[in-house]
């Protein structure tokens, strides 16, 4: 059915990703002196969000990725890499085509990071979504992941205002 394999960074570097999704809502946080939680709130209509990114950035320490292929057709993509400093391994791309999600291919890439993060002997696999991204927000809490913080002002001076804020989510894995 569908196969997972590393991909080869000097093959793969710099392969644009297009993430595409539709949203209904947004979550928002009640802030209790330390502790947060996530409320959802609905929008009036369903919002189409799109951004791009690129595999194996400059930027990334030692990023591995995995593809998930279809009769040799790339049809999900996660990318991640330990954080040497902290010992976390951060997970900075996840990406289903859209004619490929809800089938457990996002589920089976989570589970590729999460065993090379035990080989890596990291604490913890770490990721950032956004507030709006309901659907990933719920998968990944699905998948075992907690919410552990949030930047109010990440992508712009106004991202509260846009209903759009940086979350970070874990799993610990000692």
């Amino acid at each position: 059915m569908f196969k997972i394999k590393e991909l080869d960074p000097k093959q793969w570097k710099n392969y644009k990703l297009l993430f595409s999704y539709d949203t209904n809502g947004y979550y928002s946080f009640e802030v209790h002196n330390w502790d947060f939680k996530l409320i959802f709130c609905s929008y009036p209509t369903v919002i189409h969000k799109t951004f791009t990114d690129r595999l194996f950035g400059e930027w990334l320490e030692n990023p591995i990725a995995f593809g998930a292929f279809y009769h040799n057709h790339l049809i999900g993509v996660i990318e991640c890499f330990l954080e040497s400093w902290n010992n976390r391994f951060r997970i900075t791309n996840l990406l289903v085509w859209d004619d490929f999600r809800n089938q457990g291919i996002g589920k089976l890439l989570i589970q590729k990071a999460e065993e090379a993060a035990k080989r890596s002997n990291a604490r913890m696999l770490v990721l950032e979504t956004q507030t709006c991204n309901r659907k990933a927000v719920d998968f990944y809490l699905a998948m075992g992941f907690h919410p552990i913080g949030f930047d109010l002002f990440c992508y712009t001076n106004n991202d509260p205002d846009r209903e759009e804020v940086r979350l970070e989510m874990a799993k610990h894995l000692i």
